[in-house]
C-alpha cells in the first residue's frame, strides 16, 4: 500500500510547476527540429559576408590609385626588333612610350600599331602581349630605291620621302626630273639596271627634263645622252661598242651621245675631239 501511494504521488506531481530557480531539461524532440534551420541560417550569412567581400575586393581594384595599379599592370619588359636604319630607337621609343604607360592590361595594340603605321618609313608593324608584363613590337621598314633630289629618298612602291639624317651616307642611285614623272622614271630606272650589270657600267644618275630627254651617268663616270625614246635601244648600241671597238678607250671617255640612228658622238678627256 505505501508503494502504491508513493506512485500516486509522483503522478500527481508531474503537472505542477517546476520550482523557482530550477531549469527544465530541452525536449530532445524539439531540438532535433531546430538543427536544420539554425544550419540552413549559419549558410545564408556566410554566403552574404562573402558576396559582401567579394563586392569590396572588386570596388578596391578598381578605386585602386595609380601607383598600386603599376605593381600588377607595370610593363617590365618591352622588346622592340626592327632595322633601325631610317628609323632611330629614340623615334620608336617617343611614339610607344604614351601607350606604355597605360600598363599591360590596358594596352591598346590597334592604337600603337596604328602610331607605329603615322611614321612614313614604316610600311609595316605588330604589337602583341608577352605574358605576364611584357610586350614585343616588330617594325619593318621601307626599302630606299634611289636618291631624289638630293634631300628625298625614292621607295619601292613608287613614294618619295624625306631622307632621314641617318641615311645622309647612303649609296644609292640618283633619279632626278619633275616629281609627277616619278613613275615613269623609276620604270626607265628599273629597265636600265637590269641591263647595266657589268662592273662600272651600273647606273649612278638618271635624269630627264622635256629639252634634253633622258641622261644617265655611269658608275664609271661615263655619261651618256640617250634623247626622248629608244632607251634600251641606245644603251644596247653602247654596250655592244665598250665590248668591241672602244674596249680599249674607256678610261679615256667623259661622255656618249646616242641620239644618233646608226652612230654615237664621243667626248674624250684629254680633247673635244668626236669620233663617228
Amino acid at each position: 500500500m505505501a508503494r502504491e501511494k508513493k506512485v500516486q504521488q509522483q503522478k500527481k506531481g508531474r503537472g505542477k510547476p517546476s520550482p523557482r530557480g530550477a531549469r527544465a531539461l530541452p525536449d530532445p524532440n524539439e531540438e532535433t527540429g531546430l538543427r536544420p534551420l539554425r544550419l540552413l541560417l549559419a549558410v545564408a550569412f556566410l554566403l552574404l559576408v562573402g558576396s559582401g567581400l567579394g563586392y569590396s575586393a572588386r570596388w578596391l581594384w578598381q578605386q585602386a590609385p595609380a601607383v598600386e595599379l603599376s605593381r600588377v599592370d607595370a610593363l617590365e619588359n618591352v622588346r622592340v626588333k626592327a632595322p633601325f636604319r631610317a628609323v632611330t630607337e629614340t623615334q620608336v621609343e617617343d611614339i610607344l612610350l604614351p601607350y606604355l604607360r597605360k600598363g599591360f592590361f590596358s594596352l591598346d595594340i590597334g592604337e600603337m600599331r596604328a602610331a607605329l603605321m603615322a611614321n612614313p618609313w614604316i610600311v609595316n608593324a605588330s604589337v602583341s602581349r608577352s605574358w605576364p608584363n611584357g610586350v614585343e613590337v616588330v617594325v619593318e621598314e621601307a626599302e630606299p630605291l634611289a636618291i631624289w633630289g638630293g634631300d628625298q629618298l625614292l621607295i619601292a612602291s613608287g613614294e618619295l620621302l624625306p631622307r632621314p639624317e641617318n641615311l645622309k651616307e647612303l649609296r644609292l642611285p640618283e633619279l632626278a626630273g619633275d616629281a609627277e614623272l616619278v613613275e615613269r622614271i623609276m620604270a626607265q630606272y628599273q629597265a636600265l639596271a637590269g641591263l647595266l650589270t657589268t662592273k662600272d657600267m651600273e647606273v649612278r644618275r638618271l635624269s630627264f627634263d622635256d629639252l634634253a630627254g633622258w641622261q644617265l651617268e655611269l658608275v664609271s663616270g661615263i655619261r651618256l645622252q640617250l634623247g626622248h625614246d629608244e632607251l634600251l635601244e641606245r644603251v644596247d648600241r653602247f654596250l655592244s661598242l665598250t665590248r668591241g671597238v672602244l674596249a680599249p678607250h674607256l678610261q679615256k671617255i667623259v661622255g656618249v651621245d646616242t641620239r644618233y640612228n646608226n652612230a654615237v658622238a664621243v667626248q674624250w678627256k684629254q680633247k673635244d675631239t668626236k669620233e663617228n
